[in-house]
């Protein structure tokens, strides 16, 4: 599954985020999103980077967690701002 840029994702609990960018690592795409605020007009303070995998058949949006992952993963993000 593939997620456009600027596009409304709605995860599991019900939380609306907004697709901001995206990077590939080793085949890898990674998504940083900014959660809507509740009028859904503008971004509330909470960011996450997250993927896309296929459990039981499905896509599943799953959080990158932990400091090592995300030490790797959000400079990809610095670089491609300043490109």
């Amino acid at each position: 599954m593939n997620i456009e840029l600027n596009t409304i994702i709605t995860l599991e609990n019900g939380e609306e985020y907004l697709t901001i960018d995206k990077v590939t690592k080793d085949n890898v795409d990674y998504y940083y999103i900014a959660q809507l605020n509740e009028e859904k007009n503008d971004i509330a303070n909470n960011y996450k980077v997250v993927i896309i995998k296929k459990q039981d058949g499905k896509d599943v949006i799953e959080e990158v967690l932990g400091e090592d992952n995300l030490k790797e993963i959000l400079p990809l993000f610095i670089d491609k701002i300043k490109e």
